[in-house]
């Protein structure tokens, strides 16, 4: 974004250096482009012949292109074949990469037509690539959205997985690449081995192709000089200096003068982008060779060589896609590429923003091709003549800078990589001309937005006292050049009832090298540190828990490295600082509520076609958590390989390891009520099982049938009571379904938003026979079931209810028995199976209808019903005396377009079973809000909660916005916390006012934040957070 407005900045300064620049026909010594010859180009239905010479040096005198004997490899997530008049088609989708000797294509969705089976031994491939398209060589590169190259081979052809057969020719970017193909055959060169046809990309202004280099400067650049008016005329006077050696041409034109000139490049988000500049100027003066300007009006050409020079004056206007430029003078060197503009404003659309970003400055200077400098220049997205806000400087510089990370390589490609970077000093953020900000200097890539403060916030809450927080970008605060792709905050906050605190967050996601191979490398990192003198309130019955330590804090790292051949590495490093059990949910509850368990770990995978292996490295820092330690621990899947030439499928899972299962300690204060689960005991020892499972499907008319038969055995070093435990476990079934349908095109209504009505229901039925030769209770759970935080509820409520001793009926272990939680070949946690004999039947409907253009409609569910239900024959064991059990349904009623009727309910009919129902409706009304009003209902042993929600969000102008939501339990009598935002929307800011109260934990809070609003940016905080609510 900011990169974007800076060029368009500069294009005043270096326009008519453009203009009249001619830069010779580019010829390369690239060996291949011998036999390429002459590569084309396509413009819309226009194609340009570029000229081959060796004039502009060669990218890479080693590499002389991919050779026939170099074998061809093919990469992708997902590949189909089928054959096509006789010859070979693949499809690809999903980081495809194709590489020959040191040549690289790559794409989101590739298509290969391969040659004829009876073809020479020579291989010849057409190739089309869509999606982030890329063709590479040593030295050079091109990317566009789409592009059509050629290979060809004498080698074998490898591909890293076994294609599926089946045709995609009806897929939309098979049908894009074959009409491709059609039309760029009479435009292809015969080649003898690569050559290659980028489809047209544009920029984000619109209409400019974008290009690799050498296409864009070998563009001819068509200059005219007009009068400004129409109908008017303009006054030119020449004369020639004879002094000079060698002479000089002096041109002055007045009366108002409009320059355009086509094919201009400039340099946008690494890209050549060819633009269209029109300038206007009331007088102008050009110091040129003696041959002058010529007939201008009809269009010339002038040599790159060509010294010249350009003065402006008087009401400058420049435009150049949705940018603007103005100026009163203005002056530029083009053969020594250094300019001045003054008193200059830029007018510039930010699609990130969807608004015009204003820069004016006094005075800008270009020193060299790739720097310029600004000088008291100021920023704003405010549209009104005096802004309400902006940021300004005393000095703006702008350069391109050769990149810190990787050598100054670009992994990818391997050419040099360089960014432009932006630094200033003199920082000041005014407020309708009120200073309330300073930095003295500011340093960072010009992509991003120049200020390092990015978001601060002040409230009060009982827990926390009054707050104030703050998000520092470090690598604008301490001028870091930081990889593409790198996120990196300083966080500063300070609680009056609880202390100072200060942290470190990042996020990163780049390209680079492991042991040679391309990487793509994605993870987070946080380090945080408060000095708490509180005490921490959790809820009722923990209001007053005494922490362990005043320092307190966590560090956290997680990564994942996507290698090629399907291998990927993950490792995660997690922290908390002094064995602080409550940190996590007093200061992080979101996090610990609904996120990721705190884990130490390392995981190496290897994934072929169907088949995956996999060791996995596990150990635990912090004995506030209950975990498994793997020393490690082996696993490999295989699923759905084929039997018998497909007759049967077979899939199978083993895995071993050392397994130590270390249980949490207990909390040291005795007002945080602990009792530990029984199914965690401190065991440890050898961990091996292999589980094996082949289906026969098969179809008996219209019924899909599959018997299945499963068996396993497993070992373990210790059970529950530190023994030798070896388990064998067999199961035996048949599953089944069969769908019925009706369509009735002649139910329409404009009120229930029927187009027609189609029925669709699917029943399906799953039996099985199981044993176990020895039973769950002796088993320890190595394998996590809960989350830690549902571990820490349930050992809280297990001392709470049933006095330390856990019916079964509540046991977990038991719920995920029933269910068949443990039973499929992959489950995480294969130690929940044991005797058991179950039915499982199911009946899912699907009413639909159409909606949308009459040319093109689409299908939507009007109505949906998910009904289940489990028959236990042998009650007794399996459903604690009851046959019929789980009995569960779901439904969904699209009543309107934005309005959703909600249900769904889950019984269990013996004593003291769960007995579980919701009802809601959701209306969803766009950008003027949203409404939910629900009703939930829970019975289960101690449990009877009778709980009413609602919520809204509701714009009620173009000015405010306001957020109100409340829950109310009608079983207890008692409200459990409400919450309320109201927010003032103006031109630059966002100004929220929010007060919320949390029955349980006695807090009531104040919020105050003030939001930048810089266009129309979606505004995160509204409608979906609950300010002030902990």
């Amino acid at each position: 974004m900011a990169r974007k407005a800076l060029v368009a900045l500069t294009v005043v300064v270096c326009a008519v250096g453009a203009i009249w620049a001619q830069a010779p026909a580019i010829r390369h010594s690239w060996p291949s482009l011998s036999r390429v010859e002459r590569p084309l180009v396509t413009q819309g239905n226009e194609t340009t012949t570029l000229p081959v010479d060796s004039s502009a040096g060669s990218p890479s005198a080693d590499y002389s292109g991919p050779q026939p004997t170099d074998p061809i490899q093919i990469q992708s997530q997902y590949a189909w074949k089928w054959k096509e008049d006789g010859k070979m088609m693949l499809f690809l989708r999903g980081n495809c990469r194709i590489s020959q000797g040191q040549t690289l294509l790559s794409a989101q969705e590739i298509v290969i037509w391969g040659g004829a089976e009876d073809a020479a031994e020579e291989e010849r491939l057409t190739i089309y690539l869509e999606g982030e398209a890329q063709w590479s060589e040593p030295g050079r590169t091109v990317r566009h959205s789409s592009l059509l190259a050629h290979l060809q081979t004498r080698e074998a052809i490898k591909l890293s997985r076994k294609p599926i057969d089946g045709s995609m020719a009806d897929a939309a970017t098979y049908v894009r690449g074959n009409d491709r193909r059609r039309t760029s055959r009479s435009e292809l060169v015969s080649t003898q081995q690569v050559g290659f046809t980028p489809e047209q990309a544009f920029a984000q202004d619109g209409g400019s192709p974008m290009l690799d280099s050498s296409y864009a400067l070998a563009y001819p650049r068509r200059v005219t000089i007009n009068p400004r008016n129409l109908g008017a005329d303009f006054k030119v006077h020449s004369d020639v200096d004879d002094t000079k050696s060698p002479p000089e041409s002096r041109t002055t034109i007045q009366g108002g003068v409009n320059i355009i000139v086509e094919n201009v490049p400039i340099t946008v988000n690494g890209q050549l982008v060819l633009t269209r500049l029109d300038l206007s100027a009331d007088r102008a003066v050009v110091w040129t060779s003696s041959d002058g300007v010529g007939n201008a009006g009809s269009g010339v050409e002038i040599n790159e060589n060509t010294p010249f020079q350009v003065y402006l004056e008087g009401d400058i206007v420049a435009r150049q896609g949705n940018s603007v430029a103005t100026a009163s003078h203005a002056f530029y060197d083009i053969r020594g590429q250094r300019g001045l503009l003054v008193n200059s404003e830029l007018r510039t659309y930010v699609p990130e923003f969807d608004t015009f970003l204003r820069i004016r400055a006094e005075t800008i200077r270009q020193t060299s091709q790739t720097s310029f400098q600004a000088h008291n220049a100021w920023v704003t997205s405010s549209q009104f003549g005096k802004p309400g806000y902006r940021v300004q400087s005393s000095l703006v510089t702008l350069e391109e800078r050769p990149s810190f990370w990787n050598g100054g390589v670009d992994p990818l490609t391997g050419q040099l990589a360089t960014s432009q970077h932006l630094s200033s000093s003199g920082n000041t953020l005014f407020v309708e001309d009120v200073p309330v900000f300073y930095l003295p200097r500011i340093s960072g890539p010009v992509e991003e937005t120049p200020f390092p403060l990015e978001t601060a916030s002040a409230g009060y809450s009982g827990m926390f006292g009054t707050e104030v927080n703050t998000v520092w970008s470090v690598d604008k605060l301490f001028g870091f050049d930081l990889p593409a792709g790198t996120d990196w905050d300083l966080l500063v906050d300070g609680y009056t009832k609880r202390g100072p605190a200060i942290g470190t967050r990042g996020e990163y996601e780049a390209w680079g090298q492991f042991f040679g191979m391309s990487t793509k490398m994605k993870g987070e990192g946080l380090l945080y540190y408060v000095h708490d003198e509180g005490q921490d309130r959790l809820g009722l019955g923990r209001n007053k828990l005494d922490i362990p330590d005043s320092n307190r804090g966590r560090a956290l790292w997680r990564n994942r490295m996507e290698m090629p051949a399907g291998v990927t590495l993950s490792s995660e490093l997690s922290y908390i600082f002094n064995d602080d059990r409550n940190f996590l949910e007093q200061w992080y509850e979101p996090e610990w509520d609904r996120g990721k368990d705190q884990e130490n770990l390392v995981h190496l995978s290897k994934q072929v076609d169907n088949i995956t292996a996999s060791v996995l490295f596990q150990t635990r820092l912090n004995d506030v958590f209950t975990q498994t330690e793997w020393l490690p621990r082996a696993d490999l899947t295989i699923l759905g390989e084929p039997l018998l030439g497909g007759l049967m499928t077979w899939s199978s899972r083993s895995s071993v390891g050392y397994g130590r299962l270390r249980p949490e300690t207990p909390p040291v204060d005795p007002l945080d009520t602990f009792a530990p689960l029984t199914y965690f005991p401190e065991v440890e020892g050898l961990v091996a099982s292999t589980r094996h499972e082949v289906s026969l499907p098969f179809d008996l008319g219209p019924v899909h049938v599959a018997p299945y038969a499963l068996g396993e055995a497993a070992h373990w070093q210790e059970d529950m009571t530190q023994s030798d435990l070896t388990r064998l476990y067999g199961s035996a079934g048949v599953r089944a379904s069969v769908e019925f349908w009706n369509v009735q095109p002649e139910i329409r209504s404009s009120i229930l938003g029927l187009n027609g009505l189609a029925h669709k229901v699917v029943f399906d039925v799953d039996y099985s026979y199981s044993q176990a030769t020895e039973s769950l209770d002796d088993i320890p759970q190595y394998n996590a079931i809960d989350d830690d935080a549902q571990e820490r509820f349930r050992s809280r409520f297990l001392d709470l209810e049933f006095g330390g001793v856990l019916p079964p009926q509540f046991d977990p272990r038991y719920y995920a028995l029933r269910s068949g939680a443990g039973r499929d070949v992959t489950a995480a946690y294969h130690e929940l199976v044991d005797d058991q004999q179950v039915l499982r039947l199911g009946m899912r409907h699907r009413w639909q209808t159409k909606e949308g253009p009459i040319e093109n409609p689409r299908i939507k569910d009007w109505v949906t019903l998910d009904l289940e239900a489990s028959i236990f024959p042998d009650a007794n064991r399996d459903n604690f005396g009851e046959t019929l059990g789980l009995l569960t349904g779901r439904s969904m009623w699209q009543v309107g377009e934005r309005t959703q009727l909600l249900a769904n309910a889950v019984v269990d009919p013996f004593h003291e079973g769960q007995r579980v129902w919701n009802l809601g409706l959701l209306s969803q009304r766009g950008p003027r809000g949203s409404l939910y009003f629900g009703y939930r209902e829970i019975h289960a042993g101690p449990v009877d909660s009778r709980l009413i929600t609602g919520s809204y969000t509701y714009r009620m102008s173009e000015k405010w916005l306001s957020t109100v939501g409340a829950s109310f339990d009608v079983g207890e009598g008692r409200d459990r916390g409400q919450s309320l935002t109201i927010t003032r929307i103006g031109e630059y800011m966002l100004f929220h006012v929010g007060a919320g109260y949390d029955r349980s934990r006695d807090n009531l809070s104040l919020n105050l934040m003030i939001e930048p609003r810089i266009g129309n940016k979606t505004m995160t905080s509204q409608g979906s957070s609950m300010l002030g609510n902990y």
